[in-house]
């Protein structure tokens, strides 16, 4: 019971992150409940979605979380880092 409770509060907390980013527009390369090696892995759209080994977190991988200079145009329209402050604080 407390794996799954655990489970569910993680879920919650990581669509939390994954809604907010795309609400603001920014593309989301994974969403992952749990750590370690990926068990389960399901691609739709942009986004890698993935059940791994230790169900202990779960991570929401943003596109462009590290400043890269090396984009274009249409891809700073969906990192972000190059959101606004109030957009990348929510």
């Amino acid at each position: 019971p407390f794996v799954l409770l655990l489970g569910v509060l993680i879920f919650v907390h990581e669509l939390g992150h994954f809604l907010v980013a795309r609400w603001n527009g920014v593309r989301v390369e994974v969403f992952s409940l749990g750590f370690g090696k990926k068990i389960l892995k399901y691609k739709k759209g942009d986004t890698t979605y993935a059940l791994s080994l230790i169900p202990l977190g779960g991570y929401v991988k943003m596109f462009g979380e590290q400043n890269d200079d090396s984009l274009t145009e249409e891809d700073k329209k969906v990192s972000f880092t190059h959101k606004n402050v109030w957009q990348r604080i929510s």
